[in-house]
């Protein structure tokens, strides 16, 4: 009976986007620092496909593009999407395209040269009144959590997690950088602000929980505490944050 409980458990912890809590951790934040705006009616680009992405947390159409034909397959299999395969460095839209531009979780899987001609990219495709969020992990103190899991992970399944094995070859992207080349670039048409995302604490325990199985038996109990538990985790942001968040918005806007 134990074994069938933790079943329904896990299926209920995993049951939707929000059942996983990296993804829920990337796009509330992104919803309520938008929020108002009519997105089922906006022009929305997603950079970096993935089956729970901007499409699944706002019920708006997205165009999704990918480098990757499997990320767009998985993609579109569980969102309204127009899947689109294409590089963010050259992205095959007219200028000023987009009411809504997202990008998470990518640039750190782009060579380091290639990051300074996304941010140009970006900005190319949105409109003038348009806003966009950018977020990647950043930083030593990530970096070094990172190591943590990827090591617990590895003592545990003899394996490895293919996308911190891209990190260490990429190399996280330094916030700070990315955010000043984009202001510099913004100007004198939008604002450019930094903020963090996911406190590191929170990020390395939900990664122990979800790949490392901790706390063993008891684990999709864990996670079903977790899922309940995201919406709040997703406000507090004291300490290191996993991710930068940048956040590009008109000048002088609210939003």
């Amino acid at each position: 009976m134990f074994p069938d409980v933790m079943r329904s458990l896990r299926r209920y912890a995993e049951k939707d986007g929000r059942g996983h809590p990296d993804w829920a951790f990337r796009y509330l934040p992104i919803l309520r620092r938008f929020r108002g705006r009519p997105w089922a009616s906006q022009r929305l680009l997603e950079i970096g496909a993935n089956e729970n992405g901007l499409a699944r947390f706002t019920g708006a159409p997205v165009v999704a593009i990918d480098i990757a034909h499997g990320h767009l397959k998985a993609c579109r299999a569980t969102q309204n999407v127009l899947p689109v395969v294409a590089d963010i460095g050259a992205l095959p839209f007219a200028d000023e395209t987009f009411d809504a531009v997202v990008c998470m979780d990518t640039y750190e899987h782009i060579p380091k040269p290639h990051r300074d001609v996304a941010n140009s990219e970006i900005l190319r495709v949105l409109r003038p009144d348009g806003v966009a969020a950018i977020g990647f992990p950043s930083g030593d103190a990530s970096s070094e959590a990172e190591t943590r899991v990827r090591t617990t992970y590895h003592d545990l399944t003899d394996g490895t997690i293919r996308w911190l094995e891209e990190h260490v070859d990429r190399g996280l992207p330094d916030g700070a950088k990315v955010a000043e080349h984009l202001a510099g670039l913004a100007e004198p048409h939008y604002d450019v602000e930094q903020t963090g995302n996911a406190s590191l604490w929170a990020w390395e325990w939900m990664w122990r929980i979800l790949m490392c199985n901790w706390p063993g038996r008891g684990n999709a109990l864990a996670q079903v505490l977790l899922r309940w538990s995201v919406p709040i985790l997703s406000r507090l942001h004291f300490g290191h944050c996993y991710r930068t968040m940048i956040w590009i918005t008109p000048k002088g806007s609210r939003s």
